[in-house]
């Protein structure tokens, strides 16, 4: 398998989603501005997504994906191991579906204190009844989503990662649709994007279920039934579901604290979806291939397979992360300003989202490292460390949330989550030392140093070259314009970066060749 065509793949569909996704945030930001309205949608938005991070993608595909694997790969008879992997796969999406229907009916009943608790700077004002009203259609979605997450599981077992990183784009190709025909036209935007999730999650489910069945998978489902194989998942899942909970109670804090200052839900969501892009690309991308690919290889005993795996996975995704970070970090408010103002969201609300943006920035390379170091503990089937690493993280979160807040405002809110993510992130690292599974190759403290040096030099091109820039990109009402001149700003700064890259010899020519050929070249990892 080369694991840079597979990152590639799921990293392609990845940023087609994440450029559409950008495109529906700024029409979003243009109907409904950064204030109350574009709160309340905030947060209608973010709901069923923490649900879905929680009990899909996130804790789900820790405990099922090395379950699912090691059936397809226990067994000499090919045709038998694939269909007791399925004949497992089958029972766990139907005692899901159960579980996420109960689910959806207690948040439906409930989701007036499930608000309250999200939002609490809410609670007193129009936003609250509006939140609840929109929350209560947007959280359908939690039940198409999860069981797409389940299916794409069983996809990316079998080395197919296209059509679950598609179905990614289909959600927003829906929002482009309701936002350039329904929205215009309706007095009620809000509901109009409401049902346009509802509609997004079903087409979802629809791509991967398309998928399995053109490939010949047939996932058999029944009656949910508890049996030893379930009780195995949950015992798996339980520490994650409490790692994700954590994960996303980070979240929860800082957008519950920012909500006490209007507008300030919505410059974190802003700025937290350009942050995504590295995150999305890289990081999602190297969790998705490396977790089965981990797992194949602990599974037929090659070990060390494994570790130069996850080496190349953190070489590969620094590589990438780092220029992204000093980029935000130096232009936030020009980015955000070219991308959003328009409309009801204004030249103020882009200065306040660059200010998070930049905190965010400072983050980044630790939310992309994370993702790369944990199938490290998946593969192993060990969900238990990782859920202690993230209770420690959200400790260092909630203490910092606060403080940070009343010194910075919702800038502090983003920052405490960039520290809480590092120490995330040496936790991880620490632990995988600790049991010899990650041993970094040679001249790889080296490396990684002249990519930081590579990314400030860039930055400082970047940031030259946007004062320059400056009336362009900062002009009001010239979308266009601002765009055309921040796409030369990102193409100009990336063929600086790999110029630099290529001058200090942080990789040579033959060896990219070598990493793009369909048999990627396995050397020892060593240090």
């Amino acid at each position: 398998m080369n694991l840079i065509r597979s990152m590639a793949t799921v990293g392609g569909f990845t940023l087609v989603s994440r450029v559409l996704g950008v495109v529906r945030d700024k029409l979003v930001t243009y109907y409904l501005g950064a204030q109350e309205l574009g709160d309340v949608w905030v947060t209608a938005f973010r709901l069923p997504n923490l649900f879905r991070r929680i009990f899909g993608e996130g804790a789900f595909n820790a405990a099922f994906v090395p379950m699912y694997s090691r059936r397809l790969e226990e067994h000499a008879d090919g045709d038998a191991a694939t269909e007791r992997a399925d004949a497992f796969a089958g029972r766990t999406i139907s005692l899901m579906a159960a579980i996420l229907v109960v689910l959806l009916v207690l948040c439906y009943i409930f989701m007036e204190p499930l608000v309250a608790i999200i939002a609490w700077g809410f609670r007193g004002d129009a936003r609250f009844g509006l939140a609840v009203e929109a929350s209560r259609v947007t959280i359908v979605y939690l039940v198409f989503i999860c069981l797409m997450a389940a299916v794409s599981g069983v996809l990316n077992s079998r080395k197919v990662f296209g059509p679950p990183a598609f179905a990614y784009v289909v959600l927003n190709v829906v929002f482009l649709v309701a936002l350039g025909v329904f929205v215009p036209g309706s007095e009620d935007p809000l509901g109009v994007l409401s049902r346009a999730v509802v509609v997004a999650g079903v087409l979802q489910l629809g791509v991967v279920v398309l998928s399995c069945w053109r490939r010949g998978i047939r996932i058999p489902l029944g009656l949910p039934k508890i049996d030893a194989d379930m009780r195995r998942l949950g015992l798996l899942m339980l520490p994650g579901l409490a790692s994700a909970g954590v994960q996303q109670l980070n979240l929860l804090v800082g957008q519950s604290v920012a909500s006490l200052q209007v507008g300030g839900n919505s410059a974190i969501f802003y700025s937290d979806r350009i942050n995504q892009l590295p995150l999305g690309l890289i990081g999602m991308a190297a969790g998705v291939v490396l977790l089965p690919e981990i797992t194949r290889n602990l599974r037929g005993g090659q070990e060390e397979q494994a570790r130069v795996s996850m080496s190349r996975g953190v070489e590969i995704s620094m590589l990438l992360t780092l220029p992204a970070m000093v980029a935000m970090f130096v232009i936030p408010q020009q980015i955000m300003h070219a991308i959003f103002e328009g409309g009801r969201f204004t030249a103020e609300d882009a200065r306040q989202a660059g200010y998070s943006l930049a905190a965010f920035a400072i983050g980044t390379p630790a939310y992309v490292l994370a993702k790369v170091l944990q199938p490290g503990y998946f593969a192993r089937e060990d969900t238990r460390t990782p859920m202690r690493f993230t209770l420690v993280t959200a400790a260092v979160n909630i203490a910092l949330c606060w403080p940070l807040f009343k010194l910075m405002g919702h800038t502090g809110c983003a920052l405490a989550t960039s520290v809480a993510g590092w120490v995330n992130v040496l936790l991880l690292w620490s632990g995988l030392r600790g049991i010899g599974f990650l041993r970094v190759s040679r001249g790889f403290a080296g490396r990684i140093g002249r990519m930081l040096l590579c990314s400030v030099l860039m930055g400082w091109v970047v940031w030259w070259l946007a004062q320059v820039a400056g009336s362009w990109l900062l002009c009001e009402g010239r979308f266009t314009l601002r765009m055309v001149v921040l796409v030369a700003l990102v193409a100009v700064g990336a063929g600086m970066y790999f110029i630099f890259v290529f001058a200090l010899r942080v990789f040579t020519v033959a060896e990219v060749r070598a990493s793009l050929r369909r048999k990627q070249p396995s050397q020892p990892a060593q240090g």
